[in-house]
């Protein structure tokens, strides 16, 4: 039975109204491809950004991580914990860093010099952080090398000065240093002083110096140094410092030479661990247990 033309218009329009909307959603599946499509490229983009970023931050970290195992390496070396053990003297030595993991240029050294002479150190350098503390145990290395040379702290003082001038010319990462000599044979204490300050008696409180500290190591080519020495008749000790010690802070207020004198006092023939630990927490208390500088202690008691 044949369809009539109403129907069959209807049938048509009912088709192309089909057809409309498969088109329409041809369009959208079309548009919400391309969406897609625009989403996974930025999305790739994004991804491999981030790649990048994460390779970046991998090397810096892995770069930080072999800078601070150098940073404790040349630390541990600059300031070791385990002192030789040297003919007629008993020794002690300390060191506490402002921060956890901050380096500087305070070392000590405790070395053989001829004739059984005992060469006593200290040392800092101007600034911080790796090339500082490069630049310590340089000279640290220097004084360790040429001690067994020489008993005379001035002439052991001009082969670091000169090691320094050769191997970067003059800087602005000068060094100050405090270099002690003591001669069991002659009991004969010696020392000189290159922009340091000075050596105190840990029995009297007296300053093994010269009217000045003399000129840091790595300015020039012919620095001035202030030498001195004594002939040890009675108990003797000797303390040496970095300026962590005496600038310390409270406020305003230094803890100075007479900080250290007032701790040396407390005590009575103290042993050079005694000495430093009496030091150590007096500037402590001091700074409210803040430190703004490396505290670096070096004691000899003469026995």
């Amino acid at each position: 039975m044949s369809s009539e033309p109403g129907e069959e218009a209807a049938e048509v329009r009912r088709l192309h109204t089909e057809a409309d909307a498969r088109d329409r959603d041809i369009r959208d599946l079309g548009e919400r491809e391309h969406r897609y499509q625009n989403l996974v490229a930025r999305l790739n983009r994004e991804a491999n950004v981030r790649d990048e970023k994460l390779s970046a931050l991998s090397q810096l970290l892995e770069s930080a991580e072999h800078e601070l195992k150098d940073l404790r390496a040349i630390r541990d070396a600059l300031t070791p914990p385990d002192l030789p053990t040297r003919p007629g003297l008993e020794l002690a030595a300390a060191y506490l860093p402002a921060g956890a993991e901050r380096v500087s240029g305070d070392f000590y050294l405790v070395a053989e010099g001829p004739e059984d002479s005992t060469l006593l150190v200290i040392g800092d350098v101007v600034g911080h952080g790796l090339a500082a503390a490069r630049r310590a145990a340089f000279v640290r290395t220097t004084f360790a090398a040429t001690a067994p040379f020489s008993d005379d702290p001035c002439q052991l003082l001009s082969w670091a000065n000169a090691a320094l001038v050769e191997r970067a010319d003059t800087s602005s990462e000068f060094v100050t240093a405090a270099c002690v000599t003591y001669l069991p044979e002659h009991r004969l204490l010696r020392f000189a002083y290159a922009g340091h300050p000075p050596g105190l008696s840990v029995y009297d409180d007296r300053e093994f110096i010269a009217p000045s500290q003399g000129t840091p190591l790595g300015i020039g080519d012919d620095p001035a140094y202030v030498e001195g020495s004594m002939r040890v008749e009675g108990p003797t000790g000797v303390l040496l410092f970095t300026d962590g010690v005496t600038e310390a802070r409270h406020g305003d207020d230094l803890f100075g030479i007479k900080g250290v004198r007032a701790a040396l006092s407390e005590l009575e023939h103290p042993s050079p661990s005694d000495a430093i630990a009496v030091v150590r927490a007096r500037v402590a208390d001091f700074a409210y247990g803040t430190l703004t500088d490396d505290l670096c202690m070096l004691a000899a008691r003469i026995v």
